[in-house]
């Protein structure tokens, strides 16, 4: 553990709480959906998602999974993605808060290949090979190590191909800028203590790779993103 790779800190997030007012939670939501424009978390998960889809014959249907979607907007994105590349999508977006799920029901309502869900990750409601690809982004942090490597086994189960993930690279130098940043731009209160705490909840390379062996991947890749981000690609258990 090098000087600027802190150790992990598992503290609770604000965000996680089941009694959150809905004003606070959409206004969070809405900090988060911004910010993850600005830095580029939709590109990330759409440039490892798409040489996965090769694998899909093209004007055949292609099964998502995205676990806690927020809004949705990266369930629509993937929605644009394989329309663009010639497949069918079909894309279930679920998320545990039923203010959240509310929220990316009506962002996500003109779209008709995307359906939104009430479900807790850790005991989804899908059968084994349910999905072609199940992804979650910025959503693993929020999780211990033993449910870290639960969740990445429950989603190989689920997934005939892929699982991806796309998080956050544990560092103090984005854990500083967006501390500063959530500051000096006035974000909601809620985003603004719980950005930095999830940079610390984030991951070292190291780490997802030994979760993903756990979880029965020990072939899984890592791959470093800009801005101190990791996605994690697992083969699905049937694949």
């Amino acid at each position: 553990m090098t000087v600027l790779v802190p150790a992990r800190r598992l503290d609770a997030e604000l965000l996680d709480r089941p009694d959150n007012h809905p004003e606070d939670l959409h206004a969070a939501l809405r900090d988060i959906r911004h910010v993850n424009r600005l830095l580029g978390g939709e590109s990330i998960l759409l440039d490892a998602l798409r040489p996965l889809l090769d694998g899909v014959d093209r004007g055949g249907a292609v099964e998502i999974l995205d676990v806690g979607t927020g809004t949705g907007d990266l369930a629509l994105a993937m929605a644009r993605l394989a329309r663009a590349s010639g497949r069918d999508p079909r894309v279930v977006a679920v998320d545990i808060d039923p203010v959240t799920v509310e929220a990316a029901s009506r962002h996500t309502a003109d779209d008709g290949s995307v359906r939104v869900l009430r479900a807790d990750a850790l005991r989804l409601p899908f059968r084994d090979g349910s999905f072609d690809f199940v992804t979650c982004s910025m959503f693993l942090h929020h999780f211990d190590p033993a449910a870290v490597a639960t969740l990445l086994s429950s989603f190989r189960s689920i997934a005939r191909r892929f699982v991806v993930v796309n998080d956050l690279r544990r560092h103090l130098v984005p854990w500083a800028f967006i501390g500063l940043a959530a500051r000096v731009t006035r974000r909601h209160p809620m985003f603004v203590h719980d950005a930095p705490l999830s940079v610390l909840r984030g991951f070292t390379d190291e780490e997802l790779r030994e979760a993903a062996s756990r979880a029965g991947d020990p072939a899984a890749t890592v791959r470093r993103r800009w801005p101190f981000r990791l996605v994690l690609t697992l083969r699905g258990a049937a694949a």
